[in-house]
């Protein structure tokens, strides 16, 4: 038997080790080492707040103004909204500050770099955020053939959110 040291110790190690696996993406494989994958749940459990930011990234022609014209007709409080709609500033955007951030609700993505930062070994940070658990819902704006933010897209994107009644 051991002591409470000597315990603590050991609880100390293994607190440390999973949280190592949870950043390094290896937390599965280690609770299924120990024997415990039966504390993951195959479906995500990380909700965020209904009423979290909506963030718009991605290179458009359309004025600022505009889209906040087409928030403010579809009656949502403008604060919610977190804007970066340069091609630039998308690659260099901190992706990371949305993951198990539970007050952003959704990321609206339109066209970006495919080596922007926070991509990981994923093939672009869209892939990044759509098969990392801890990311707020992606929607991507697109026209027919390209990402692309128009006014409708991001009309309609809105409108269906709000109609599933997720914002």
């Amino acid at each position: 038997m051991l002591n409470s040291y000597e315990l603590e110790e050991i609880i100390d190690i293994i607190t440390q080790k999973v949280i190592l696996a949870n950043r390094t993406g290896t937390l599965e494989t280690l609770l299924q080492q120990w024997g415990l994958d039966d504390l993951l749940n195959s479906e995500s459990t990380y909700e965020t707040n209904k009423d979290g930011k909506i963030v718009v990234i991605g290179q458009t022609e359309v004025k600022p103004n505009v889209l906040q014209g087409i928030i403010k007709s579809l009656n949502l409080d403008k604060s919610r909204f977190e804007f970066c709609l340069d091609y630039n500033g998308s690659k260099t955007y901190n992706y990371k500050k949305l993951q198990y951030s539970p007050n952003y609700r959704v990321v609206m993505v339109g066209p970006i770099p495919h080596s922007s930062v926070g991509k990981n070994n994923s093939s672009s940070v869209i892939a990044e955020m759509k098969n990392k658990e801890g990311y707020p819902r992606i929607e991507t704006l697109h026209d027919s053939n390209e990402l692309k933010i128009t006014k409708s897209n991001f009309k309609s994107t809105l409108e269906k959110l709000i109609q599933e009644n997720y914002i």
